[in-house]
């Protein structure tokens, strides 16, 4: 029997990581199993030589399971969120090469619709996150990137500022057919509620995370939030209308 290999969806995943953290930390990295896995079954172990939950339909040792350190070295970038992106992708039926993903503490399987449990294993793998692939061969051998996407959406600090400018000049346009007197009144109550740094824009941001893959859900979040911290008499800016023109301002199809 060959050498075990890494499946190639699997090899994949790891190379992503790689060019989206070039700095990161691999002490905890990992993917054929040492000792301990060898006497349990688990995808780490050689699918033709060691005890795996399931045999593919090839002759290859091949392994199903990779472990990556949790340290991406990232000021923007942590591994939370890209489980969280990944998970995004497995609910929605775009992604279908993982079984299950095991995550400080938490797992989230596909065969219990990516719901997440507490895991309660001897290792809480707070130090690294564990990505067991499916025994597909079509899926195995899918080699398309995993993380494609997730860095598109990263709004820094001054991107935020740039949206929270965007916004409050279109506040201060709908004022126009107002009086002089409150136009001014209402004017500077949306400057002191929303500017300098827009803090409901940013505080929605921080509350959906900072790699928001969808824009929509970014844009009707931030609408809420922008509308709840108005004042009582502005009822006329709605959640769903702020949401129509946040979802263009975040394409960057409306001009300030």
């Amino acid at each position: 029997m060959t050498a075990a290999v890494l499946i190639p969806c699997g090899v994949r995943l790891r190379s992503d990581f790689n060019l989206i953290a070039p700095g990161r930390d691999k002490a905890s990295d990992g993917w054929i199993g040492d000792t301990a896995h060898q006497q349990e079954t688990s995808d780490h172990n050689p699918d033709e030589t060691g005890s795996v939950p399931i045999h593919d339909a090839d002759k290859v040792n091949e392994v199903h399971a990779i472990d990556v350190d949790d340290d991406l070295r990232q000021a923007d970038l942590t591994m939370e969120d890209v489980v969280q992106f990944l998970l995004a992708r497995c609910r929605s039926g775009e992604e279908r090469r993982l079984r299950y993903i095991i995550f400080n503490r938490r797992i989230w399987e596909a065969s219990n619709g990516w719901r997440q449990r507490t895991y309660t294993g001897a290792s809480p793998h707070t130090e690294h996150a564990h990505f067991s692939f499916s025994y597909e061969t079509a899926l195995e051998a899918d080699t398309r990137p995993w993380l494609e996407g997730l860095m598109d959406m990263a709004l820094t600090a001054a991107e935020i500022d740039d949206i929270a400018d965007r916004v409050l000049i279109k506040f201060r346009n709908s004022l126009d057919d107002l009086s002089d007197s409150e136009r001014n009144r209402l004017t500077a109550v949306v400057d002191a509620k929303l500017a300098p740094r827009f803090a409901a824009l940013g505080s929605a941001v921080a509350a959906l995370g900072a790699k928001q893959t969808d824009p929509a859900a970014l844009a009707a979040a931030v609408a809420k939030a922008v509308v709840a911290s108005l004042p009582e008499d502005r009822d006329d800016v709605t959640v769903e209308e702020l949401t129509e023109s946040l979802k263009l301002i975040l394409r960057g199809g409306v001009e300030a």
